[in-house]
């Protein structure tokens, strides 16, 4: 054996990297490098064909490929093919600012608008959706707003008539409370006394106004009441009273109080001469039958 090729083996037997196995390891890497720069360089080959003053331009430079700057274009078309809105300006006349509410949806008229709201609570008469209607087409509004607002009108009145009604219930059950503990079993006779005084002191119309507002105040109840019982003399007023069905106990209870107050009938009652003597002791016998359940 020759004294390199001792040493070449000893080398080999020692573990010690050949300068060539050294070479053979780094030239991959170098190779890897050289590619990259090779595809970002073939990445950019398709703007060679672009003029240079808009290879430029942010929009060329930033596309990665010939397809990523087509999408932009189909884009910027679309974006161009949309009727153009401009921004409102104080400055602007009423010619303007009809051009800009049409372009945004309003329509033609306030005839245009559609508003519907289903509610077995509340109902909109025809002339208040045509004063919204003319509101909202003054305020430029598009169909679409007009309808939403429209909607949030007829919650609100719903929710506010439910709350009145829910106040109103409650008011009616605090008065009948009150007058049930201050009247006992004349409680029904002295509401059939304070409603007959209150028709007969005020027209029908003003009678409704006061008992929409005030018809479960326990104290108007007990002053209307107190004036039925001042006016009992009053034939017609009577007749009234006296011409009502009474089918239950307190009912019945009433009216015998009531016909205690009547001259005439208590004539007929205790008189035997009397012709409508028999008459009156029967209703006075039905009367207390009824009375006493």
């Amino acid at each position: 054996m020759s004294e390199e090729q001792t040493v070449e083996s000893t080398a080999t037997q020692s573990g010690e990297t050949a300068p060539v196995a050294e070479q053979q390891q780094a030239e991959p890497q170098g190779n890897l490098l050289n590619e990259g720069a090779s595809i970002a360089s073939s990445e950019k080959d398709w703007m060679s064909g672009i003029s240079e003053e808009y290879r430029s331009s942010a929009s060329i430079s930033n596309a990665k490929d010939v397809n990523d700057l087509a999408k932009q274009v189909v884009n910027l078309e679309k974006v161009l093919g949309k009727p153009k809105v401009s921004l409102p300006s104080e400055d602007w006349q009423q010619s303007e600012w009809d051009e800009f509410y049409s372009k945004i949806g309003r329509p033609e008229s306030y005839e245009g608008y559609e508003l519907s709201f289903n509610s077995d609570t509340i109902q909109f008469a025809d002339d208040d959706k045509k004063s919204l209607a003319e509101s909202f087409h003054k305020a430029g509004l598009s169909k679409q707003q007009a309808s939403q607002v429209f909607q949030s009108i007829a919650e609100r009145e719903v929710n506010l008539s439910q709350s009145i009604e829910d106040k109103f219930s409650a008011n009616e059950a605090n008065a009948r409370e009150i007058l049930q503990k201050e009247w006992g079993q004349d409680f029904e006779t002295n509401l059939k006394l304070s409603s007959a005084a209150l028709n007969k002191l005020l027209p029908s119309d003003a009678v409704e106004l006061v008992q929409e507002k005030y018809g479960n105040d326990p104290h108007l109840i007990q002053l209307l009441a107190n004036a039925g019982h001042a006016m009992m003399d009053d034939s017609e007023f009577k007749g009234t009273l006296q011409s009502s069905s009474w089918t239950n106990p307190i009912s019945a209870k009433s009216e015998i109080d009531q016909l205690k107050l009547d001259g005439q009938f208590i004539g007929a009652l205790t008189d035997v001469s009397n012709p409508g003597h028999k008459a009156a002791v029967q209703k006075w016998t039905d009367l207390h039958k009824v009375a006493a359940g």
